[in-house]
Parts: C-alpha cells; structure tokens; sequence
C-alpha cells in the first residue's frame, strides 16, 4: 500500500535522523508525509464505504486543534525528547488526516448537509489554516523551537533558514494537494451541473 509505504519511509529513512535531531524543515517533511500524504492516499485507495464514525462537522475543527496543538513549542519541543509523546505526535496527526479526507472523498456516508459546495467550503478552510501555519514558520523572525535553534540544519541551512525552508515546504505542499483536490471537486460540481437534464 502507498499509505504503509509512506509512513514507513517517514520512520524509517534518512529523514527521521534528520527530523529528530538537526533539521526542522526534515520534520516538517515528515508530518506532510504521515499526517496529510499517507492518510490521503489510504483514503482515495479504500475503495468501500465506512461506517462513519466522527460527523464532518466536527472533523475540521479536530484537525486544526490538532495541528496546532501539536506545533505549540512546548508541545513540539516534548514531542523531540520523549519517544512515547512522539509517537503520540504521529498518531494524532494520521488520524487526523484520514478523519480530514474521509468526507471529502465520500468514504462514509455523508449527512444531507454535506454536499459538493459544502465540501469545497471545507477544504478552502483546511488550506487557509495549512496557509497561516506555514505563512508563521516562513516569516517569523527568530527560530520558534529551542532545539532547532543551535542545530546545523539541512543542506547547509541557518536555524532560521531551515525553519523557513520548513514553512515553504509546508506551503507548497499543502498548495498542491488542496488545489489538486478542489479542481476534483469543482470539475465534478460543473459536470453534474452540466449533466441535469434542463426543463422545458
């Protein structure tokens, strides 16, 4: 499965060394990967639908306390030192994502409510949120986490560089699968418009 190999990757390559110890923008690579990448391709590849388990009102709201929470420097900073709030860390952030993707791509049943332009709301608020948080990473003008701050970077970058190269990142990400998804969406929202059979 995609979704097995790009948490495993996430885990297991080069790139945890360096989410771990020397690089924040490696970090931030790493939760692309487990939190937004894996879960979405685990999604789009379930084929069948589940029973719902959490309504999508509630869903966004989860997934941005959760991100936030999770980058809070305390939160981050325990997150580094200590392996079980680590995983933790992990393990919020893929289930969030797949609790994010679930209603989107009509895993499990959706409420009346939530339908094509409801969905294209949803997901616009999702890249907002993925905006300011990279946006802070991209333009603060220290280096937010302790750890990081001392640190040689990745490739040669500055703390504060790395931690910008890390927001970027986050930016461009989250840039591409939003608008890859919302042009899915918008594409399907117009062909069923044009498909509806027109009264006389």
């Amino acid at each position: 499965m995609i979704a097995a190999a790009l948490v495993i990757g996430a885990q297991v390559s080069p790139l945890a060394h360096w989410a771990d110890t020397s690089s924040f923008a490696a970090h931030m690579a790493q939760h692309l990967l487990i939190g937004d990448l894996a879960p979405l391709a685990l999604v789009l590849g379930a084929g069948r639908v589940v029973r719902r388990v959490v309504s999508p009102a509630l869903t966004l709201p989860f997934w941005i306390a959760n991100l936030v929470v999770w980058h809070t420097p305390v939160v981050y900073e325990a997150a580094l030192h200590h392996e079980a709030v680590h995983a933790a860390q992990h393990i919020a952030l893929f289930d969030a994502g797949v609790l994010l993707w679930t209603p989107i791509f009509e895993l499990a049943p959706a409420p009346s409510w939530f339908g094509d332009g409801t969905r294209l709301v949803y997901l616009l608020l999702t890249m907002f949120t993925g905006v300011v948080i990279g946006a802070i990473f991209l333009w603060w003008p220290h280096t937010i986490y302790s750890t990081y701050a001392h640190a040689h970077g990745f490739a040669g970058l500055s703390p504060h560089g790395d931690q910008r190269a890390g927001g970027g990142l986050m930016l461009l990400e989250g840039t591409v699968v939003m608008f890859g998804v919302a042009g899915w969406l918008v594409w399907r929202i117009t062909s069923v418009g044009a498909a509806e059979p027109q009264s006389p």
